[in-house]
């Protein structure tokens, strides 16, 4: 059964083995392909992918401008309008405070970018969110699911992923402490 969810390529190449060929070039078929080579282009141990937004007060912002410039940077893929995103953020309050000279850095899609400011106010986000990235960053992150949170090295590299709670807390000590 083929469903949305973390494949890699070759899991949905062996689902896919002895389906006709038809099937196979589905536009479904094809999208869960094309976000299962992103999530492998942007996995653990890779570099990032820049991305560029017009926010809603039509300023052009990239990824590039925060990540791989020297810090470590924890970017939040999320929407004022899900629950799991709104229940994050206190842990993310824990983390920025705990270190530093960490960048926390928000980045609202698949959300009205007045809906994200109102979340930003209600949720008190002292960190830079980026507004109005609407599909792109998560379909170039293959991001299917939200909040996904991803750990930026310094030099830009993903250091971890999808991590949430105490595990995204212990992840970015470690990260630090090396």
């Amino acid at each position: 059964e083929l469903v949305g969810g973390c494949e890699t390529v070759s899991e949905i190449n062996e689902m896919l083995q002895g389906t006709p060929e038809w099937f196979k070039e589905t536009k479904a078929v094809k999208s869960f392909i094309t976000e299962a080579e992103n999530r492998d282009k942007t996995s653990v141990g890779k570099k990032f992918v820049d991305f560029e937004v017009t926010t809603s007060e039509g300023k052009t912002v990239k990824l590039s401008d925060y990540v791989g410039k020297g810090k470590y940077v924890l970017v939040d893929f999320w929407a004022s309008w899900c629950g799991p995103c709104r229940r994050e953020i206190p842990n993310l309050k824990a983390i920025s405070q705990k270190h530093k000279d960490l960048v926390v850095l928000g980045v609202a899609v698949w959300d009205k970018p007045e809906d994200t400011k109102v979340a930003v106010e209600q949720l008190e986000i002292k960190w830079d969110v980026i507004d109005n990235a609407q599909q792109e960053p998560a379909k170039l992150y293959g991001i299917n699911g939200i909040p996904c949170i991803i750990l930026f090295g310094p030099d830009g590299t993903i250091l971890s992923r999808n991590l949430q709670g105490e595990e995204l807390a212990a992840a970015v000590d470690k990260a630090i402490a090396k």
